[in-house]
């Protein structure tokens, strides 16, 4: 196995750095969306249907910053859309 050099660590550590601020930015996409689904009196499949692709986004990025620590949600429906599909 190749010695890791201290840039190659620096690159890890930048690349960690966005994963997390993707992860926040998806986090807080979803609470956006999760208002729009609860002050909606329409409850549009749409809404329900980005709710579920931002859930599972969310744990592709928590997968990919935290590997070891993997959910056994991921790939499940996202709480939000399963809880109100058939609001």
């Amino acid at each position: 196995m190749a010695t890791r050099t201290p840039v190659d660590l620096v690159a890890d550590l930048a690349t960690l750095a966005r994963l997390h601020a993707a992860l926040d930015s998806v986090v807080e996409t979803e609470q956006v969306i999760a208002a729009i689904h609860d002050s909606s009196a329409s409850r549009a499949a749409a809404v329900v249907r980005v709710s579920a692709l931002l859930g599972e986004a969310r744990e592709v990025l928590r997968g990919l910053v935290r590997p070891d620590r993997r959910h056994a949600a991921v790939g499940s429906p996202d709480s939000l859309a399963a809880g109100r599909a058939g609001s």
